[in-house]
């Protein structure tokens, strides 16, 4: 049995692939991980035995002792590799986890002066911010297409000539933030600016990152483009491709300027897995929470300050400058169906994941937003009231998906609220939270999740 399931968010993130991840690995007993997207953000993982961890690059298989690919498609931060590492081993015991980690040759890897830089660009846009998890992933991911002779990658991290192609980096950097340096910021954030700009010229910086570069060359097994085709495709069992951000975050289908640099639908990993010659089959899930939630800057029409309350206990996500605030509302299937809809359509999953939901019977009731009020703006929206969808990758689209955001800035959410039984067992709140979503959404549900472990997750 040959069988790979791909793991979107249909949000913008946050929406509990840890979890599901890690319970899939459990379940279907997976032996990779295939990693997609970046190293930015954190997918929690709890487990019934007691293990708590945030995986940003090992995949949230790793408690079941499942191996991590970083393929291609995948922006790497060696020194978010060796951090995670080090926590894997001396909090958890996993002495051995380089042996479950395997990189391929052309994985891009992020410089923390790129880091720098993001951080830097979001200072300098002040009260107006864009939203970065600020470790340099997408100024990496820029930087390849923009300056490939000054792209790192995974194969090159054993170079000779490593601390050069470092120096170089640092040195363009210097050039592209000059003009931003140069401005002003807010009184608050001065320090803040100061202390990166001296992380930047700081020598003793660059032969640090050089040397961790460099135990990243040594510790980790660096693989050919041909791995997964060669090695991978041909082994019986499972794989579960692991993506970051969400389908909000897309860079050309998310709402910009409130995107990531990377491309998040799940065909991109379809894809992937076509190149290669997989022959086994394909099962592709959509994530969401029961409620909707986004952590950082961006439009959310359903966003409630007073639901967070009731809404947010257990929940891990800090606020910071970077990625500001999170925010939470009722479910907002307006949202979901754009982003089931810019996926390709109802097609393009076989199932639903819903976390969360015990905090809906906790509440008893669940707020959902079926629509949003005075839609009448037909150039984003449908007769119906759902969002259009425009499909492109140029500059056209990128100022398309901006107005949009600007549109839904001001949309009201028109919310309608079903009682939850606080007596209820889990096979009825799987029944009604399957009934409605599938009614509203087109797609079965196959997974719902009542706790933070694999055992609270119900399969059908």
């Amino acid at each position: 049995m040959k069988k790979i399931y791909i793991v979107t968010d249909l949000g913008p993130g946050d929406g509990g692939k840890g979890g599901v991840v890690h319970k899939l690995s459990h379940m279907r007993k997976a032996h990779t991980i295939l990693k997609v997207g970046g190293a930015q953000g954190s997918h929690g993982v709890s487990t019934s035995s007691g293990y708590r961890f945030a995986f940003s690059q090992f995949g949230c298989g790793t408690f079941e002792g499942v191996n991590t690919h970083l393929t291609e498609r995948f922006i790497a931060s060696p020194e978010g590799i060796l951090n995670e590492a080090a926590a894997l081993r001396y909090e958890h015991g996993i002495h051995t986890i380089f042996d479950h980690l395997t990189m391929e040759e052309n994985v891009v890897c992020a410089t923390p002066y790129h880091g720098i830089s993001s951080r830097l660009k979001e200072l300098a846009r002040k009260s107006n911010p864009r939203g970065t998890i600020g470790t340099g992933v997408g100024e990496a991911f820029r930087y390849a297409h923009h300056h490939p002779d000054l792209t790192i990658r995974a194969k090159d991290l054993s170079l000779f000539g490593l601390r050069t192609r470092v120096e170089r980096i640092r040195d363009q950097l210097h050039v592209d933030l000059h003009e931003i340096v140069s401005g002003d910021f807010l009184p608050e954030d001065r320090d803040e600016v100061d202390r990166e700009v001296l992380r930047l010229n700081d020598p003793g910086f660059l032969d640090y990152i050089v040397d961790r570069f460099r135990e990243v060359g040594r510790l980790v097994r660096v693989v050919s483009t041909d791995y997964i085709s060669d090695y991978l495709a041909p082994k019986d069992g499972v794989m579960i491709v692991e993506s970051s951000h969400g389908v909000l975050t897309d860079h050309f289908q998310g709402f910009h300027p409130h995107t990531s640099a990377i491309r998040t639908l799940p065909r991109f990993a379809r894809e992937m897995i076509e190149q290669v010659g997989y022959d086994g089959e394909v099962v592709s899930l959509g994530v969401t929470r029961a409620y909707q939630i986004r952590h950082g800057a961006g439009p959310m029409p359903t966003a409630d300050i007073a639901m967070a309350e009731s809404l947010l206990p257990g929940s891990h996500k800090e606020e910071n400058r970077y990625q500001g605030v999170v925010r939470v509302g009722p479910l907002d299937l307006v949202l979901l169906r754009y982003a089931i809809a810019a996926s390709g359509g109802p097609s393009a999953y076989d199932g639903l994941a819903i976390t969360w939901f015990d905090q809906i019977q906790k509440n008893g009731s669940w707020s959902l937003c079926q629509q949003y009020r005075d839609t009448s703006n037909e150039t984003f929206f449908t007769p119906s009231g759902d969002i259009r969808v425009r499909l492109g990758d140029d500059a056209v689209q990128l100022r398309h998906q901006e107005e949009l955001a600007k549109e839904l800035l001001g949309c009201v959410p028109e919310v309608l609220t079903l009682d939850v039984s606080l007596s209820a067992g889990r096979g009825e709140l799987y029944d009604i939270c399957a009934s409605v979503l599938q009614e509203k959404l087109g797609i079965g549900v196959r997974m719902v999740s009542f706790g933070s472990t694999e055992q609270d997750k119900m399969c059908r």
